[in-house]
């Protein structure tokens, strides 16, 4: 009998995270989410400076990608900011998830939604070869890079998405010694989803350089820790942001 074949880092986060969609308790981050929306509007000046109320961005298209969107709270919580965001993710259930919040929350489909895709896969579906969805003026990956296999491949495509000028922000994880040992001890479910532990400000900045994200390159550390219970067992992290523009 042939051996069984070890499903891809890929298949193992559309799987997991399709099935903890609907139980976000799972997860071990819902109560944790306001936090990062939080940060994330109050450093929107710092991430781009396009925008709908400010000069450059008014009386303007401000086009938003979230990439591996989840739930899509930063989306909503941007909206009042961009005149449309399209969220992508690989897990159907969390797609379904980001269009049912917006439309609770009253944004229309034609403002916000999401669709189901990998941008990582290769070749490219045809599907997300949508016109609609390039020539983003801001693109995030809030949380999710240090799950994809090649976070090279990740940022030099989500570069590609962008217009001139525009600016791909992430967010995630400090790197720090026993963090995937921790993490694979309190929820080995989403540990078998986990490529990284975290990014040191130099990998990211290498990372963002390579895919021709280098202009105005910075990178702040969250004073506020992230905090997440997993089975019970609170845990925490020092998160950064990571921004570029594409030269």
């Amino acid at each position: 009998m042939p051996a069984a074949v070890e499903p891809s880092l890929t298949e193992r986060n559309r799987e997991v995270f399709h099935k903890i969609a609907k139980d976000p308790a799972r997860l071990g981050i819902e109560g944790a989410f306001q936090m990062l929306w939080e940060e994330m509007v109050c450093r929107r000046h710092w991430i781009s400076p396009k925008w709908t109320d400010t000069e450059a961005g008014k009386d303007q298209e401000v086009k938003l990608l979230d990439y591996a969107c989840g739930y899509g709270d930063i989306s909503r919580h941007l909206e009042p900011y961009i005149t449309k965001a399209i969220g992508v993710d690989l897990a159907p259930n969390m797609v379904d998830e980001y269009n049912r919040r917006a439309r609770e929350a009253g944004i229309p489909a034609e403002k916000l939604s999401a669709r189901v895709g990998n941008l990582l896969a290769d070749p490219v579906p045809e599907d997300l070869k949508d016109p609609e969805l390039y020539d983003f003026d801001v693109a995030i990956v809030i949380g999710a890079l240090h799950h994809f296999e090649d976070p090279q491949l990740a940022i030099n495509r989500l570069a590609e998405r962008l217009c001139k000028g525009g600016v791909l922000c992430v967010l995630d994880n400090v790197y720090a010694p026993g963090l995937a040992e921790e993490h694979k001890r309190l929820h080995p479910e989403t540990a078998a989803t986990v490529h990284k532990s975290g990014f040191t400000e130099e990998e990211m900045q290498e990372l963002f350089e390579n895919a021709g994200l280098g202009d105005g390159f910075s990178f702040a550390v969250v004073e506020r820790p992230f905090e997440m219970k997993l089975n019970g067992h609170k845990i925490t992290r020092t998160i950064f942001f990571a921004r570029g523009a594409k030269l």
